[in-house]
């Protein structure tokens, strides 16, 4: 059994403690044994303020995991790759292609055009696009696609690839990270347009592991409707996870129904600065 403990901090979100700087984005920061890993890098520049504010030096990252090529999880990509010149890139299809949002107008959304370059422009052994799960380490795991089996999910929006409403945008780069603990998994999402219940499902398959210790990040329940909430609700609470630390896209008014539902001792709220003890690795 390994005796690496697995601690998570919260980088960028759209809440923050007092002193660290919010926004529309996500980002986190991982570290087990001797090993970092930095899962997306925020939108407008937060991640670069906070992480200089909470001693973390992106630098030593290894590993970039990108859960989806929105602007808010891929917006200082260029920063981070400008700064970091040594860390493979992990992704799955195509994050760098033109994408839009519709709220209700078309609003660009696809990954911004200097952290596009970037991206197309690095060396292609720092590069993996993942078609299937992946293995970081022993117990740390990325999804790559998630198989969508589970019919009340949905990806969370009105996503498009075009601007005239043509090509609907499944969100097939959505992918998550999971850690096998000694007290069961621990699942990092960035907005799980796959939906929660179909990624859980996906990695208790993958990993063998049927309990459920805690998930955290972007669960876009922004605009779910009662019965998504109702029938994601009781999953979670099957689940009788340690922790639910809902962030970003959950959507403020879902995460406090989700409280309700489920309960305080359970869920808590995500925001930029909080660091998560997820626990020993197996």
């Amino acid at each position: 059994m390994s005796n690496e403990h697995v601690k998570i901090t919260l980088l960028v979100d759209n809440e923050a403690a007092e002193g660290l700087e919010k926004e529309h984005g996500f980002a986190a920061w991982i570290e087990f044994g001797n090993r970092h890993i930095l899962f997306d890098t925020g939108h407008m520049g937060a991640l670069q303020a906070n992480s200089a504010r909470l001693g973390v030096n992106l630098k030593d990252a290894e590993a970039i995991v990108i859960s989806h090529g929105h602007r808010d999880h891929t917006g200082t990509l260029d920063k981070v790759l400008a700064e970091n010149n040594h860390a493979d890139l992990y992704f799955a299809n195509q994050i760098d292609q033109d994408r839009w949002w519709y709220m209700p107008d078309a609003d660009k959304y696809g990954m911004p055009e200097a952290a596009r370059q970037a991206f197309q422009t690095l060396s292609p052994d720092r590069v993996h696009a993942l078609a299937a799960h992946h293995y970081l380490a022993p117990s740390v795991g990325i999804t790559g696609p998630v198989p969508r089996l589970n019919s009340f999910e949905d990806t969370g929006g009105i996503f498009h690839l075009d601007d005239k409403r043509g090509l609907v945008d499944e969100i097939e780069d959505d992918q998550s990270m999971w850690f096998e603990t000694k007290d069961g998994l621990v699942v990092l999402v960035g907005c799980c347009h796959s939906g929660l219940s179909n990624t859980i499902d996906y990695i208790r398959k993958i990993s063998g592991i049927e309990k459920v210790k805690g998930v955290l990040g972007g669960m876009h329940l922004l605009q779910a409707n009662e019965e998504r909430l109702r029938k994601t609700f009781e999953l979670m609470a099957a689940w009788k996870a340690d922790f639910l630390i809902p962030c970003h896209c959950t959507g403020m008014e879902s995460a406090k129904k989700m409280e309700a539902a489920i309960g305080s001792h359970t869920v808590h709220h995500g925001h930029a600065g909080m660091v998560i003890d997820a626990g020993q690795l197996r």
